[in-house]
């Protein structure tokens, strides 16, 4: 009897999902290969739609299409969570779930390896962040922020209190790549567009913060595209503090660089990332920021038959300029090189493959029908630029069905009003948050392990 060959790809996140569907295509009949998936949910987060579920414009669960649409045939998906990797022993321990109370522990052998775990929220630059801020690398975080700033315009409203007032309707968001600008453009847009249902708020009571911590915003886009937005955000009296991020969060403040003290009660951290806690403990060469070193063909220094792609791997540049940005972009490509190279390493046939690649182009939307574009050489900002961003990611969706649904979502919101109502969340995390509202000696607004994405995930990027 022949032994299969066991390949086993860790993390459903775009790197993960690629080269699992090259994977599927190029075996799906044979039946000397299997092929296992490993992610901690059943579904890809599509980070960049996650700003238009924080501002109400789409239905959440479009947001994050199931990993199963994506696989027709080969390969076999479980849901599970990876706690160690025996590179010796060419073991992989994972946790499977029936539900809350009921765990089990397993292990996978692999005669190949792609890992592809991507990276979680770097809080350790800033104090309090882990429990008073959101982020927006998840499905959670990004319907969480919703209702947090529905729920704040509500006690808005049932207060004369000048001091509760302005911590309530003040918005802080640290961090100017794509996440900030993004989710900035929409909480300002929901936020604007919900106070024709609360007459008692002024819209000059709404205050929205930008500290991007560095002086330039979006930097994988051209400077005058940077300069763009924040015009525009200047525009929508957004006040953007180029230079300046936060360094400590509380219940009821964030302090700035430049030693400000904002009275808010939310602060949304989309700054900063680190490798995968999990591969912290796995005895693979990493460089000084913890990412996996692999050669430009994506195989791991030293071990041939482990690949690394995505957020945790640092994947060198074919001119020697350093590695490639962690994007969702990059990570979406290096994905399907790997996989032809597992399978010529599968088959016996053929040479490795170099990663080189030369990034498209990047898009945001700003939120009021604007966003910019880089696209090559063009360069696109304002209303076409924004249907140009939403022609993008439409083409991007998994089905037609997704497609479908996605552009009617949009379209209704161009006429109908903007949709107020708080969606119920997990019972644990929604009495968390509102209790750190009540109290500066609150239980945490989310805690540590809330605010980090899922294992198999990347981070928000284009």
């Amino acid at each position: 009897m022949i032994q299969k060959k066991r390949i086993v790809v860790l993390g459903g996140g775009f790197g993960g999902l690629g080269d699992a569907r090259h994977l599927d295509r190029t075996f799906r009949d044979d039946e000397d290969v299997d092929i296992t998936l490993i992610s901690d949910t059943n579904f890809l987060v599509y980070s960049p739609l996650l700003a238009e579920v924080a501002g109400g414009t789409i239905e959440p669960r479009y947001a994050v299409p199931p990993l199963r649409t994506f696989l027709r045939k080969k390969v076999r998906v479980q849901e599970a969570t990876v706690e160690r990797i025996d590179v010796a022993a060419q073991k992989i321990t994972v946790t499977y779930s029936k539900g809350d109370w009921d765990e089990w522990q397993g292990e996978l052998d692999y005669d190949y390896l792609v890992i592809a775990l991507g990276a979680t929220t770097n809080t350790r630059h800033a104090m309090g962040v882990t429990t008073y801020a959101v982020g927006l690398k998840d499905l959670p975080d990004a319907m969480f922020l919703r209702n947090r700033v529905l729920t704040m315009l509500e006690r808005a409203e049932d207060t004369t209190d000048p001091k509760l007032r302005q911590e309530l309707l003040t918005f802080v968001v640290a961090g100017g790549g794509f996440s900030g600008v993004e989710s900035i453009g929409a909480l300002d847009d929901l936020a604007h567009g919900a106070l024709r249902f609360y007459p008692g708020i002024r819209p000059s009571e709404l205050h929205f913060i930008l500290a991007p911590h560095g002086h330039r915003l979006l930097t994988e886009v051209d400077q005058r595209l940077g300069e763009y937005v924040v015009q525009k955000f200047q525009n929508r009296d957004i006040d953007v503090r180029m230079g300046v991020g936060v360094t400590a969060v509380t219940a009821h403040t964030a302090t700035l660089t430049t030693g400000e003290v904002i009275p808010t009660r939310t602060v949304v951290w989309t700054t900063g990332v680190e490798v995968n806690p999990v591969l912290q403990r796995v005895d693979l060469p990493k460089d000084r920021h913890g990412a996996i070193v692999v050669n430009n063909r994506l195989q791991v220094e030293g071990h041939p038959h482990i690949f690394a792609v995505g957020d945790c791997a640092a994947v060198p540049m074919p001119d020697g300029g350093g590695t490639y940005s962690l994007t969702a972009q990059n990570a979406t490509r290096e994905g399907p090189v790997a996989a032809k190279n597992v399978a010529a390493m599968v088959r016996n046939v053929g040479t490795l493959k170099p990663f080189n690649y030369k990034p498209m182009g990047s898009l945001a939307s700003l939120g009021c029908r604007q966003a910019v574009a880089q696209i090559e050489q063009v360069h696109l900002s304002g209303l076409l630029a924004w249907i140009a961003w939403r022609g993008v990611y439409l083409f991007k969706l998994p089905t037609l069905t997704d497609r479908m649904l996605v552009l009617l979502d949009w379209m209704t919101d161009l006429v109908a009003p903007v949709d107020i109502v708080q969606v119920p969340l997990g019972r644990k995390r929604f009495v968390g948050a509102m209790m750190a509202d009540e109290s500066r000696t609150a239980t945490p607004a989310t805690t540590a392990k809330e605010q980090q994405p899922a294992s198999g995930q990347s981070v928000p990027s284009h």
